[in-house]
């Protein structure tokens, strides 16, 4: 798939992606002030104890910037697939409204034979049915619209 095609309304899929990483950011922003302020007071209980000091600080320094590179690695990928699934899920709700005008307009115009096909993955397959049974009982009754 083109990612124009999952991308029905841009502004709005990856809006969505966008809280859902700022809401992420929020929280783990308040689990490392809770780790930074924890680890912090165990390291400088080790630095007391320590008799190389020097030695016990660089190695702990080389350690944690070690994981800084993890942590924004995982952080890089978070973000990416964040968004991305917001963007496909966000089109199976969206990507319906399309399908939805198309048939109201077709019924506007009198055309009653017209009918909404979702695809297998898409929400509000019970409308699709709801609105195409409406269009079958204006088909069979002859209604023509009013002009």
């Amino acid at each position: 798939r083109r990612l124009s095609n999952l991308l029905i309304q841009p502004l709005l899929q990856t809006q969505i992606g966008l809280y859902c990483i700022g809401l992420s950011f929020l929280f783990v922003a308040l689990v490392s002030v809770i780790l930074y302020q924890n680890l912090g007071n165990l390291f400088d209980v080790f630095f007391t104890l320590s008799d190389g000091q020097v030695t016990l600080h660089t190695v702990t320094a080389a350690y944690l910037d070690n994981i800084k590179a993890w942590v924004y690695l995982c952080l890089a990928i978070y973000v990416v697939s964040t968004i991305g699934i917001s963007i496909l899920y966000t089109h199976r709700l969206v990507g319906p409204t399309v399908a939805f005008r198309r048939h109201l307009d077709a019924i506007e115009s009198g055309d009653y034979s017209y009918r909404t096909i979702l695809r297998k993955n898409d929400a509000f397959q019970e409308v699709a049915t709801r609105l195409n049974e409406v269009s079958e009982m204006l088909e069979a009754k002859g209604i023509h619209p009013k002009r």
